[in-house]
């Protein structure tokens, strides 16, 4: 009987560090000028790391992501911009990141989230 052979692979450490990866705009009403929030992180890696693509699945929930590799040691923000016109109840908007550090074999994902309450206008 043949030996196989083991291979282990290192899981590689997270290089993007986010203050935070929720957040909460509370209460607003559906007629509110649009929500910006900025999710800001820290390149914590020994290299640069490039912001790939940040889809949120919804046109009311625009991104806008450095196009530039983030160097280390770094910060950089995620600008998310909510419009709520035409939404209502409560909201739970899923923003998926992707990045890639300059050496990674693949890219890494992390999912930001969005949510709060958008009440209807009533005429």
């Amino acid at each position: 009987m043949a030996l196989g052979t083991l291979f282990c692979v290192a899981k590689e450490p997270d290089a993007l560090q986010f203050e935070e990866t929720s957040f909460d705009f509370g209460t607003i009403r559906s007629d509110h000028a649009p929500v910006v929030h900025e999710y800001e992180f820290t390149n914590v890696s020994d290299q640069p790391v490039a912001v790939l693509s940040v889809s949120t699945g919804c046109g009311c929930t625009r991104p806008t992501y450095p196009t530039e590799p983030i160097k280390p040691g770094k910060k950089g923000k995620i600008k998310i911009t909510f419009l709520p016109e035409g939404q209502s109840k409560g909201i739970l908007k899923d923003i998926k990141v992707r990045y890639r550090g300059a050496k990674a074999r693949s890219s890494r994902r992390i999912t930001l989230q969005l949510k709060g309450v958008v009440e209807p206008v009533t005429k």
